[in-house]
């Protein structure tokens, strides 16, 4: 940090400098105007760095090809931009597993401390079709960069039933192609930065092309991680400009050289990467180059600084098996991607015109720098000043309470981490009542990223017969020994009845033919009751109908032809519904038909998820002859006056289905929500779990938190698999006070029978 430090502190000086040699041939009033400048260019940036700090994120994985049933396991490094320090920033990451149709199958959340988190996202066999996905990690704070700023990599995913590799032609994640970087004016200028490998220093040229421009109105500027590193004024008048600046000045990294107008509006801008070969030093040794079946093998580990000088750090590592993945190609690593990927995606694909609308940028997204749960309490629109607000939780226990602010604004800190949070909150006046008290709160709101165009590598990747090969090897142990380790277990279907606790279910606990309990609603949130159930139920739809005494048709819920009756803690929707009202003659207009839907509908979207405790669907005659005998009317059982079947329930025809809700406060329909309670389902944080080997897997060992100590030294010991192969080797990490490493070792370790 202080090498980082002192070297701003020169770039600063060197600027200074250059701007009194300059300014020196100027007039009084000249010189008074470009010492302001400099100042203004120099002092831009810190103030833009205070408001808007970037940041950096990076996940290592432990390969990138998976089978449906695998374990993705990852580290995650989330630095500040300028220095490559921990990020302070933000303690929440969230990721996502996306598919080619950008719809998001898996969503997660995990907590960073010092910059550092690790983890697991599980596949489920039945989740996930072969093919490939996108993952996508990023924190809140990000996403006030744009898309570009979110870190994203594409895996494969192969399903336990394909025969073959999948290349889907719709695929469409990945990276986007780089546009043209285009600023105010082509015009004004042309810039060339030339960095020769072995030069001591950069050529870079500026050629004006505009004759009319005042002879000192324009400056060259050069940046790496928003850090000012040089400028100078330039005359354009002069014809073209050459400037050899030493690459010194840079640290290792993407550097922006900027030709800036008087205003701050960029004309023209060219990147250029500058390596100096001061990345840390990882190496590992074993005892052995050759080694058995189940043997156990130590890495000895040792990590130093350009110089050789050792040093403590963050590491993880990843062995895998040669046979069934591979070194992925594609993937940048953490030094290629901080450094390099990262600025080349973001600045080219999202040029700046114009460094002053920076700070008036509006900021939408805000930095997450622990979990908290915040809100409003508020009476007649206006907020309940001194209101006592208190949060409970039952897994693990937990009691706060605090008191709002006048504005009714409230916020709970230094919540107990659970994986299966909800959380339900109580809001009361001055007085210890409820009366007239809502609660407003603050809900995370997952980000909606643009869909991305096909990633024309992985498609190459997968039409590569060496790729093919080590897929279906993966496979074929998968389904030899997996059998033979407990997933035999998968084919037999023993399942005891799901019960609803409170439930007025008229057959007694789990008679239904479907039933989804309150474990199910907590992965629901706040989605409607009837949305829920039009996705949870198999068959539910809607259609037409007869309903007597009318004799036009109407519309409404049917399951597999069988017309929907909603009971809502065992009282009948349809009691509040007229049947027997005058029908005229346009009854089978659409809003006639639609009469009886409506009337269904505006009941369940009164509820959510989070206000009920089960659902049970009853179908078969085994289970919805009680409901018949009990709920369906006269008019609804009889024959028509013409003598023919109404086409609906009982004895007259077609059978009647039952939805039976079951709700948290048990008073059917006219539910009203308890005033001042809110109940809160954040989407839980995922604790990470210890790697275990299967001893047949790609992945033969996953080791996360690989600590350095002050001599650079640490050992990793792990199982050899049952099989023989080679195994190959990748270990990043950093110092976390600015110096990244990564190794890659291909074929490292051989392994015999």
């Amino acid at each position: 940090m202080k090498r980082r430090e002192s070297a701003v502190r020169y770039f600063r000086l060197f600027v200074c400098c250059v701007f009194l040699l300059f300014i020196t041939r100027l007039n009084a009033q000249e010189q008074r105007v470009y010492i302001h400048q400099a100042k203004q260019i120099d002092s831009f940036m810190d103030t833009l760095r205070n408001k808007m700090p970037m940041e950096r994120l990076y996940l290592h994985l432990d390969k990138f090809n998976y089978l449906a049933s695998d374990t993705i396991w990852f580290k995650a490094y989330l630095f500040e931009d300028a220095y490559l320090m921990p990020s302070t920033k933000s303690g929440i990451i969230y990721m996502e597993l996306v598919n080619t149709e950008n719809q998001v199958m898996k969503r997660m959340k995990f907590p960073v401390r010092y910059g550092l988190c690790w983890g697991n996202i599980s596949l489920g066999e039945s989740d996930l079709p072969s093919g490939t996905y996108l993952l996508r990690g990023y924190t809140n704070w990000m996403l006030n960069f744009g898309q570009d700023a979110v870190f994203s990599t594409s895996i494969y995913i192969a399903d336990l039933n394909s025969k073959t590799i999948v290349s889907r032609e719709s695929a469409r994640i990945g990276s986007k192609s780089i546009k043209p970087v285009t600023r105010i004016t082509d015009k004004v200028a042309a810039l060339e930065v030339v960095s020769l490998p072995g030069k001591l220093q950069l050529e870079v040229a500026v050629l004006p092309l505009d004759d009319t421009l005042p002879a000192t109105d324009h400056y060259l500027v050069a940046l790496s991680r928003d850090v000012v590193c040089y400028a100078v004024p330039i005359d354009l008048k002069g014809g073209k400009i050459v400037k050899f600046i030493d690459k010194q000045l840079f640290p290792t990294g993407m550097t922006r050289f900027v030709v800036l107008n008087r205003s701050l509006q960029v004309v023209k801008e060219r990147m250029v990467y500058i390596d100096q070969q001061d990345q840390l030093k990882i190496s590992f040794s074993t005892a052995h180059a050759v080694h058995k079946a189940m043997d156990s093998i130590t890495l000895q580990i040792q990590v130093a600084d350009k110089n050789n000088v050792p040093l403590q750090g963050s590491f993880s590592l990843a062995v895998t098996d040669d046979g069934q993945t591979g070194i992925d190609k594609r993937s940048h690593g953490l030094v290629t991607y901080i450094l390099r990927v990262s600025d080349s995606l973001l600045y080219s694909r999202n040029p700046v015109h114009d460094w002053k609308e920076l700070l008036n940028k509006e900021l939408k997204y805000k930095a997450e720098p622990e979990f908290i749960i915040s809100g409003r309490a508020n009476s007649a629109f206006k907020g309940l000043s001194e209101a006592k607000v208190s949060l409970f939780l039952q897994k693990p226990l937990m009691f706060m309470d605090t008191i709002a602010g006048p504005d009714g604004r409230f916020v709970f800190k230094n919540i107990p981490m659970s994986d299966t949070a909800v959380y339900k909150i109580q809001a009361r006046n001055k007085k210890g009542k409820n009366f007239f008290v809502n609660l407003e709160v603050d809900e995370w709101v997952a980000p909606v990223f643009e869909l991305m165009p096909k990633l024309e590598q992985m498609d190459s990747l997968l039409k590569d017969a060496n790729f093919v090969q080590k897929v279906q090897k993966a496979l074929s142990f998968k389904q030899k020994f997996g059998k033979a380790t407990g997933h035999m277990l998968d084919e037999v279907n023993i399942e005891a009845k799901k019960i609803v606790k409170g439930s007025y279910n008229l057959n007694g606990p789990g008679g239904a033919d479907q039933t989804l309990t309150e474990r199910d609603m907590l992965k629901e949130g706040k989605k409607s009751l009837y949305s829920l159930l039009m996705e949870r139920v198999p068959g539910l739809g809607t259609g037409s109908y007869l309903f007597p005494p009318s004799r036009q048709r109407k519309f409404g819920l049917k399951i597999k032809g069988q017309l929907v009756k909603i009971i809502i803690d065992g009282i009948d929707v349809d009691q509040s519904y007229e049947y027997w009202q005058s029908m005229s003659s346009d009854d089978d207009t659409l809003e006639g038909m639609q009469e009886r839907f409506l009337h269904l509908k505006t009941n369940l979207e009164h509820f959510t998820a989070e206000d009920v405790k089960g659902i049970e669907v009853m179908y078969n005659s085994l289970y919805n002859i009680k409901y018949n005998n009990k709920f369906l009317s006269q008019a609804e059982t009889r024959f028509s006056r013409g003598g023919g079947l109404t086409g609906v329930g009982g004895v007259s025809g077609i059978d009647y289905a039952y939805i039976e809700v079951t709700t948290r406060s048990g008073k059917g329909p006219f539910m009203k929500p308890t005033p001042g309670t809110y109940l809160y389902k954040p989407l839980p944080f995922s604790l990470p779990l210890k790697f275990q080997s299967s001893g047949y897997g790609a992945t033969v060992h996953w080791e996360p938190n690989i600590v350095t100590n002050e001599k650079g030294e640490a050992l990793v010991s792990f199982r050899a698999g049952t099989q023989p192969a080679t195994y190959s080797i990748v270990m990043e990490g950093s110092d976390m006070n600015g110096q990244l490493g990564s190794v890659t070792k291909p074929a490292f370790i051989t392994i015999t029978r």
